[in-house]
């Protein structure tokens, strides 16, 4: 029987029969250094949102760009950690959130196909709503779902780590 990576990491970190070495927590901490200094990202003569979680486009945004967080971190690092627990809860991660980088390529042929030099937060909005519908919102939601788990476990394998340290 096969174990996939991502399963033999949870297991492993929930059984404790993983213990984080100072490499793999110094990855981890540099995903989160990285991924919560991430900037939102508007499209082109997009205004700010006055809602404070921002307009769904720049949450697929911020999915794509943490997606290109971990690629550039794993091209570093698997080489030092090829059979690393780690490694396997950051691809995971990545993995949940790649559907999101197509898809932020369509928003912004899209928008560039309307050729706003800028908008108002209404049209912004109207504007969304018929390129973001709601069938899109709830496939992000639920990707977003399935990454909070995986986040946690990652939150949870660095502090193991750190406490060992």
């Amino acid at each position: 029987m096969t174990t996939h990576p991502f399963d033999a990491a949870v297991t492993a970190l929930s059984r404790n029969a993983w213990l984080p070495s100072g490499e793999e927590v110094a990855l981890g901490k540099e995903f989160f250094l990285r991924r919560d200094t991430l900037q939102q990202r508007l499209l082109p003569g997009m205004p700010a949102c006055p809602d404070p979680q921002g307009w769904v486009t720049q949450h697929v945004f911020w999915l794509e760009d943490v997606v290109g967080v971990i690629d550039s971190l794993l091209t570093a690092w698997r080489g030092y950690l090829p059979d690393s627990h780690m490694v396997a809860l950051l691809d995971e991660y990545a993995h949940q959130a790649r559907p999101a980088v197509p898809y932020a390529a369509d928003l912004r042929r899209a928008w560039e196909a309307e050729d706003f030099e800028s908008c108002s937060v209404e049209e912004a909005g109207w504007w969304e709503e018929w390129h973001v519908p709601g069938t899109e919102r709830q496939a992000l939601d639920a990707l977003t779902q399935r990454m909070i788990p995986i986040g946690a476990m990652v939150v949870a394998a660095v502090d193991r780590g750190q406490g060992a340290l």
